[in-house]
């Protein structure tokens, strides 16, 4: 995880007249008046829904256009297709504002403040919620997302989630529930896929569960990724220290092994 945390809005709910920009999976705004005539024109929408601070014409063109400077006139005409496209409150103002900076209106929410909201909750109920909002990679279908990269908006909310899910996963097992703990964490490995304590909750997931072929497969799936294809997914593979895995990991898949504990049974922190 980075080690600042993203501040995001308070999440009040999602109003009738409000449009919700969608990452945690292919982009989608929803709730806008209209298509989008310009694929950029989508993108500045999401741009702006994570700098809600409001950005000038230079800032905003060089994220989406990063390889090359932009004409006022494409800038403009990409603009004002955003504004067209998103349309007006419930009491008739625009949801981005004619200005020097644009800014997104307050009616422009996102699915990662509501995934936040429910995150912050106590209740392992209510972080399922945040997960169902999971729908695939992290800005998945964006033309331009080299901004979220570069200015740490991605790494921000995969820490979010990954801390989201490891803390359901945990709580979840701790319930007995063990299939409700191995659905978060694939939920969000299809978000990060590469962080390993996603693994690790994994197999305490699927042992939780007494289930020994299931545990096999994850730890089977997790080596691959390492890049230890030529290691089997058998039941006594061997795990030497040749292995491209976090000791804490093949410690606890071979603690597992000596006997996968009943729902409930493993007190590891993860």
């Amino acid at each position: 995880l980075r080690p600042h945390a993203v501040r995001w809005r308070p999440f009040s709910g999602v109003p009738t007249d409000a449009v919700e920009v969608a990452v945690l999976g292919p982009v989608l705004v929803r709730g806008a008046a209209g298509p989008f005539r310009r694929s950029a024109a989508r993108d500045l929408v999401v741009y702006l829904a994570f700098h809600r601070r409001g950005v000038r014409h230079a800032e905003w063109s060089m994220a989406l256009w990063p390889e090359r400077p932009v004409s006022l006139s494409t800038a403009h005409s990409t603009s004002s297709d955003a504004r067209r496209a998103l349309g007006c409150d419930g009491e008739g103002r625009l949801h981005l504002p004619r200005g020097v900076e644009l800014r997104v209106g307050d009616a422009v929410t996102t699915d990662v403040e509501h995934f936040g909201s429910l995150a912050t909750e106590d209740d392992p109920d209510q972080i399922l919620r945040a997960m169902r909002l999971i729908r695939g990679p992290l800005f998945s279908g964006l033309h331009r997302a080299d901004w979220a990269i570069f200015d740490g908006t991605h790494a921000n909310i995969e820490a979010l989630v990954v801390r989201t899910a490891l803390r359901g996963a945990d709580a979840f097992v701790r319930l007995g529930r063990g299939e409700e703990a191995e659905w978060i964490v694939r939920r969000a490995l299809q978000l990060s896929p590469y962080d390993e304590r996603l693994y690790r909750a994994l197999l305490m997931a699927t042992a939780a569960q007494g289930n020994r072929v299931r545990l096999h497969s994850a730890m089977a799936q997790l080596r691959t990724l390492a890049g230890d294809l030529a290691c089997p997914p058998a039941r006594t593979a061997p795990l030497t220290p040749s292995d491209s895995l976090h000791p804490a990991t093949t410690a606890l898949y071979r603690d597992l092994l000596l006997g996968s504990p009943a729902a409930g049974g493993h007190p590891a922190r993860l």
